[in-house]
């Protein structure tokens, strides 16, 4: 047999968990954790944007698109709907279509987003002024040997064809 309590002492037990039960629930209600904001990362790139454009390797950008298209991550556009695939730095691009427009040449696009930087990369190529990875026919058709810099990326097609 377990010893019995006295009757006073279970009540004033009982007290102390109901006491701390609604401190607790309080404390829970009027100091509510704030919200973090969304990592930069993490948001649609504001656009227009202008910098710097690298370029995927061959084959590599296809079979990203082609592997977020199984899981259902962007539409579909191939071409000629679509005039190539890009990565930008932000997971909130993913799926959106672009217009890309290199000084002194027509607008090309729409572009869609099919990948992003990794979030520790974001703030190395961010600083860089890297705004796009282009896929490996579009570099080749632009003659890409290594960055192009001074590239604007739209959210559409411009009015005008030509940006200097």
């Amino acid at each position: 047999m377990q010893p019995r309590r006295p009757k006073g002492q279970k009540a004033r037990f009982q007290g102390i968990i109901l006491f701390a039960t609604i401190l607790l629930t309080l404390s829970l209600l009027l100091s509510p954790v704030k919200q973090q904001p969304d990592p930069p990362w993490a948001v649609s790139t504001p656009l227009p944007a202008r910098g710097e454009v690298t370029f995927y390797a061959y084959d590599v950008m296809a079979r990203v698109y082609h592997r977020r298209l199984e899981l259902a991550q962007v539409p579909y556009c191939d071409k000629p709907t679509c005039v190539g695939y890009v990565a930008t730095l932000r997971t909130g691009d993913l799926g959106r279509k672009v217009w890309l427009v290199r000084s002194g040449f027509e607008a090309e696009g729409p572009f869609l987003v099919v990948d992003y930087a990794a979030a520790k990369d974001f703030d190395r190529l961010n600083q860089r002024g890297l705004v796009a990875e282009v896929d490996y026919e579009t570099a080749r058709r632009w003659g890409m040997n290594g960055p192009i810099y001074n590239v604007t990326m739209l959210d559409k097609a411009p009015l005008s064809t030509r940006m200097v």
